[in-house]
């Protein structure tokens, strides 16, 4: 089995609230090139504290992301992934808007449940990196740490996800990489400063294929202020290749160059289509065989109005037999 290390206890699948990400289109413009030192050392410790009760599971972490009446509740989310793919999550994501308050009951019932809370914070809004660059939401950012820390419970946190694509206010076409940085940075410096530092703070940028001219290194905050590197990927029928090689090794290849954090895929999932199962089959192997990845997201969504996707496991009855075989045989999540 693969080792790896978290902040929580036994982690089960990951639970999500509503994300609106996608992977953008293919007309991306260049990002401006940012100034930094991706050695750059904050004056707080990074990451989240290495206790008995913050290891990781055994095998690799699974996570899935449902609506409805699913949303926003882990212990019921575990149970209904338990009984139709045979694994409970390990961690539990929660995607709100900026400036919203730290959901505390609901990472304390996701970490009871065994779920790493992993918190998606979308800083929509415009001139809102600008502003935590600058200094101007440090209030809001003290608070919220402050929550963090009143909870008591270990968490991982993501900002402003997909940050080399254009289609957030956070983009490239709205926010310089520089910006970017200054602002992750800050906002990692204040919870240090408050002593919430049971925290993997998570960098998740989109896949690269969409935007080839973007390089991700200018976007990177640094070894100091990142615990783990989410990319963000997506297997669909409009894409020159759906492989695992095609769609995550040229972004994967870019990042060590500057990085050897542990990768997550943050969201993934197979649309459903010709050789769908061959696909999921793809993915789970790939993840599972390679000691650099540490587990999925899979965004279990109906996105046909939005996209004409669909990547629900359940919309095709084989798929959810051939996802339920691999994730019990290779031990991703908890049984």
């Amino acid at each position: 089995m693969k080792f790896r290390y978290v902040a929580a206890t036994a982690l089960p699948l990951a639970l999500v609230t509503g994300c609106s990400s996608t992977e953008g289109p293919v007309d991306a413009p260049a990002a401006q090139t940012a100034s930094q030192d991706p050695g750059a050392h904050p004056p707080g410790r990074s990451g989240g504290q290495e206790t008995e009760a913050s290891r990781a599971p055994k095998g690799d972490y699974l996570g899935v992301y449902m609506e409805g009446k699913y949303k926003n509740k882990p212990v019921q989310q575990a149970k209904f992934s338990k009984q139709k793919f045979g694994r409970k999550p390990t961690i539990a994501k929660f995607f709100h808007a900026w400036p919203s308050g730290f959901p505390t009951s609901w990472a304390k019932t996701a970490y009871k449940a065994g779920a790493l809370p992993q918190m998606e914070i979308e800083p929509h809004g415009a001139g809102t990196i600008e502003a935590i660059a600058a200094g101007r939401s440090d209030e809001y950012i003290r608070a919220y740490a402050q929550q963090v820390k009143a909870a008591g419970v270990p968490i991982s946190i993501s900002f402003a996800h997909e940050m080399n694509g254009y289609w957030y206010d956070w983009g490239t076409k709205k926010t310089k990489a520089g910006t970017f940085v200054k602002a992750w940075r800050r906002m990692h410096d204040l919870f240090a400063e408050e002593g919430a530092t049971d925290v993997k703070w998570l960098w998740t940028p989109n896949v690269v294929y969409p935007m080839p001219k973007v390089k991700l290194k200018q976007y990177y905050p640094g070894n100091a202020y990142v615990d783990w590197v989410g990319v963000i990927g997506y297997y669909r029928n409009n894409q020159k290749s759906s492989t695992f090689k095609w769609i995550f090794d040229p972004t994967i290849k870019q990042i060590k160059k500057f990085s050897k954090k542990p990768i997550l895929l943050a969201e993934t999932g197979v649309q459903t289509g010709p050789g769908r199962d061959k696909k999921i089959t793809d993915l789970l192997t790939t993840v599972a065989k390679r000691k650099d990845i540490i587990g999925i997201i899979w965004f279990n969504m109906d996105k046909r109005k939005a996209e004409k996707a669909d990547y629900r496991l359940e919309a095709n009855k084989s798929s959810v037999k051939t996802f339920r075989s691999l994730v019990t045989k290779y031990s991703f999540g908890r049984p």
